[in-house]
C-alpha cells in the first residue's frame, strides 16, 4: 500500500518515532503506520518488531473499544501482543475517520 494511503486508512500523520496503527473492523483488519525512523533503517517492514507482533494476531478483547480509530502501537514486551495506546490529538487528521 501507498504511504499516503496507509495515513489516509490510519487516519494520522506518520511519525518521527512512533508507530501508529488502525483496527478497522469492517475488515477484520489491523493497519500499521511504520515511524519515519523505521522506515529509514531501509530495512524489510516485514521484520519490524510491529509487524511480527501483529503476525501474531491480536486480542479482540484488548483492541474491542479501540477499533475503527487511529492509536500509538505498543507491544506487550511479554507475550509479544501487539497493543492500542490512546493517541494525542495532534496526531490524527479526519481521513481515517471515513473507514
Amino acid at each position: 500500500m501507498d504511504a499516503s494511503e496507509i495515513e489516509t486508512v490510519v487516519g494520522a500523520r506518520r511519525d518521527t518515532k512512533t508507530h501508529l496503527g488502525r483496527a478497522v473492523s469492517a475488515e477484520q483488519r489491523v493497519y500499521v503506520l511504520h515511524s519515519h525512523e523505521c522506515l529509514e533503517t531501509g530495512t524489510d517492514l516485514r521484520e519490524c518488531d510491529y509487524s511480527i507482533a501483529l503476525d501474531l494476531g491480536i486480542d479482540v478483547e484488548v483492541w474491542g473499544g479501540w477499533q475503527d480509530q487511529a492509536v500509538e502501537l505498543s507491544i506487550d514486551r511479554e507475550v509479544g501482543d501487539l497493543l492500542p495506546v490512546a493517541l494525542p490529538a495532534e496526531f490524527r487528521t479526519n481521513e481515517g475517520e471515513k473507514q
